[in-house]
């Protein structure tokens, strides 16, 4: 293959070496050396692959609310578009792949850089002459530390394989060559979560949560996250009061005594931090003046965690809130809030990192070495977009970016993050609905997220009875068929189409969950199919006599018999309803 290299760093040089190439896997080993360290420019390396059976794109911006450059967009563009499709990547937001992938769901190529942790983006674009795709990988995209020498290998994989095999074998192999610790998920991570944010916000009272625990309790529920508000009396939004994180006595009057409170119930407590963030109000800010990443003339800023002192500021808050008020767990956030800007120290006076990226990671590796001393099964939220291979080794709950009402977004980032995140539990962003929304739609929300954990944002003891029975009936037959939906075989149907269905196998059961109209099943022995399409009929494909089961949204039977199949058949299958089938 021959490599087009843009390089401005002055004395260096850059060599590109095929290191092996089997079973349509070629590996590149890419070195940059200097005479003398420094912090290096933009190197972009550009290639052709010709464009052969390709469809549609896949990057973990395009189903996000986080990409910015690619939104929800899979489709191909040429490479002259300014808006072309980029994974854009660093520790602390973004996966290095570019996947593109045929109709059929078969991968075409997929660009991987072993590197997770470097600023790196990889745009892929039409080059129409001819008729091929230019690819460009481009390495320090933003500032890093000084270097005499980097070292990274890059993958293209053209495997004939479904395209979320070749996502989950790159992301896995990122993981694997960082060589850090393993990931260790608790069970409490796998379990439905109750969060205050949505239901609300900063208005947060202990006398009301304690109730809305010992509802969401009955619900399957077995952990409370307890959101932004618990630190403040100010509940106008922002984070100007952030960065002290006291608890404010006249909502929760005693943190010690009120998470024991919790306990009792049988729940765990999880409590949220803005990690970077400190603000303008709080009495920590003239402390940490020089040790911000951006202009301090800012209401709230972002500490610099090449600091010492602020890794273990951080580390040390986190630590003392385990210990002394017996917390469960900590929702983590804003993490790829950690950005340098012109305004950020350049003088290292002080400092013991010039790269951000490695000193985020030492923040997080001593933040998790700490709190698993306070406590070993400790729970760890990050959110979309740190959702990177290295980055979640230190997290074990990875939770889709900021969606309310959204099940199109919940669903596709829920599908998307299952491809990257190894063992993590992979969460929803908080399921929230309208009083007057009907039954089916608002049971629509949790279909949306069946495949992951789902957190759950909404006033219990307020909710209608019939909205209540919904919520009873799928957070049931969540935690029924829970070993099937986050440890069967995952397959995922036309990405093109941001997902028509997904289904999970394991062992003899398959389960199936239809997310568009006109898609016809292939039936197993024994198959549960939940319809999210927004029509009443499932359609299945098979030869056999099936005994069946069809439930509605609130699990009660609509009918059930038995049914003599050849080729196609059609049930009535309510909107948002259940069909079990069975090969007799």
């Amino acid at each position: 293959m021959n490599f087009n290299i843009k390089n401005s760093n002055r004395d260096s040089s850059l060599e590109i070496t095929l290191r092996s190439e089997e079973n349509d896997i070629s590996v590149y080993e890419i070195m940059f050396s200097r005479q003398e360290a420094c912090s290096p420019s933009e190197i972009t390396v550009e290639f052709n692959i010709p464009y052969v059976d390709a469809f549609s794109l896949w990057n973990s911006q395009c189903g996000s609310i986080c990409g910015a450059k690619s939104g929800t967009m899979r489709n191909i563009l040429p490479d002259w578009r300014p808006e072309h499709q980029v994974s854009v990547s660093r520790l602390a937001s973004g996966i290095p792949i570019q996947s593109v992938i045929s109709q059929s769901g078969e991968n075409v190529f997929t660009i991987s850089v072993e590197d997770a942790k470097t600023p790196i983006e990889i745009s892929t674009g039409t080059e129409e002459m001819g008729k091929s795709c230019l690819c460009r990988i481009s390495f320090f995209t933003k500032p890093v530390g000084r270097l005499s020498e980097y070292h990274t290998e890059f993958i293209i994989d053209r495997r004939k394989i479904p395209f979320y095999e070749a996502i989950k074998s790159a992301a896995e192999n990122m993981r694997r060559v960082s060589g850090k610790r393993e990931q260790d998920i608790p069970e409490e991570a796998r379990m439905p979560m109750y969060s205050t944010w949505y239901n609300f916000h900063q208005n947060i009272e202990d006398e009301e949560l304690i109730a809305e625990c010992k509802e969401a309790y009955k619900l399957g529920m077995r952990s409370i996250i307890i959101d932004d508000g618990w630190q403040t009396e100010n509940n106008g939004g922002g984070y100007a009061y952030c960065g002290d994180w006291r608890v404010c006595s006249s909502k929760i009057k005693d943190m010690k005594s009120f998470v024991l409170r919790i306990h009792e119930i049988g729940m765990k407590v999880v409590l949220w931090y803005s990690v970077p963030y400190v603000g303008k109000k709080s009495e920590v800010w003239e402390r940490f003046k020089g040790k911000y990443l951006d202009s301090e003339e800012r209401e709230w800023n972002c500490l610099d965690p090449r600091f010492p002192e602020v890794r273990e500021y951080l580390s040390g808050i986190y630590e003392k809130a385990a210990g002394e008020w017996g917390l469960d767990g900590f929702k983590l956030d804003f993490i790829d809030a950690f950005e340098l800007t012109e305004y950020s120290d350049k003088t290292g006076i002080g400092r013991d990192f010039e790269s951000l990226e490695d000193a985020i990671e030492c923040l997080l590796d001593s933040v998790t070495s700490r709190l698993k001393k306070v406590n070993p099964d400790i729970l760890i939220e990050f959110r979309q977009s740190y959702i990177g291979p290295v980055i979640t080794r230190y997290g074990n709950m990875i939770r889709v970016g900021d969606c309310a009402l959204d099940a199109f977004i919940n669903r596709v980032a829920i599908l998307d993050l299952r491809m990257t995140s190894g063992r993590a539990a992979v969460h929803s962003d908080m399921i929230t609905w309208n009083d007057n929304d009907t039954n089916e739609s608002m049971a629509k929300q949790l279909i949306a997220v069946l495949f992951g954990v789902s957190q759950i944002s909404v006033r219990i003891n307020e909710i209608k009875k019939e909205h209540y029975d919904v919520l009873k009936f799928w957070l049931d037959f969540w935690t029924e068929n829970k070993e099937i939906l986050l440890d069967g075989r995952l397959k995922i149907y036309n990405p093109e189409a941001n997902y028509s269905m997904a289904e999970a196998e394991l062992k003899d059961e398959k389960m199936c969950v239809c997310y568009s109209l006109n898609t016809v099943l292939c039936l197993s022995k024994k198959m549960t199919v939940v319809n999210g399409t927004g029509e009443s009929y499932i359609a299945v494909r098979a030869n056999g006599n099936y005994s069946y089961l069809i439930l509605n949204c609130k699990g009660e039977k609509i009918s059930e018999g038995e049914k003599s199949v050849k080729d196609i058949a059609v049930f009535d299958v309510p909107e948002s309803g259940v069909l079990k089938m069975y090969e007799q």
